[in-house]
């Protein structure tokens, strides 16, 4: 419910949420996370200026090169992060970009050989 959710900003850099079509997901895609750490890390974006407390969006997070990101979406927070540079002509180049993700069954079963 919308507690939770409270909760779950008051421990974030950005609150984020993604949609295909016309269905939010239920919690967050991890290649959506990925690239939002990326973005967050270019200044200029939208996520790096919500980082920095110029939207109201986010929570204040520092936004520096390879930093943590926390991301809020409705399921909890993801601890992403990412380290872009630039390349020879000047353009933005992501180096990395990661998460650790809690393990948990996918499927539980027998297999016969």
């Amino acid at each position: 419910g919308s507690c939770m959710r409270v909760a779950h900003a008051c421990r974030c850099d950005l609150l984020s949420r993604v949609s295909a079509g016309s269905r939010v997901h239920h919690a967050h895609t991890g290649t959506g996370a990925l690239a939002l750490a990326c973005a967050a890390a270019v200044p200029g974006t939208v996520a790096h200026e919500l980082l920095r407390g110029g939207g109201g969006g986010g929570c204040g997070g520092g936004g520096e090169a390879g930093a943590e990101l926390r991301i809020a979406h409705p399921q909890g927070v993801m601890r992403v992060h990412a380290s872009v540079g630039r390349d020879a002509d000047g353009r933005h180049v992501a180096h990395s970009a990661g998460m650790v993700r809690t393990a948990r069954y996918l499927m539980v079963g027998e297999v016969v050989v």
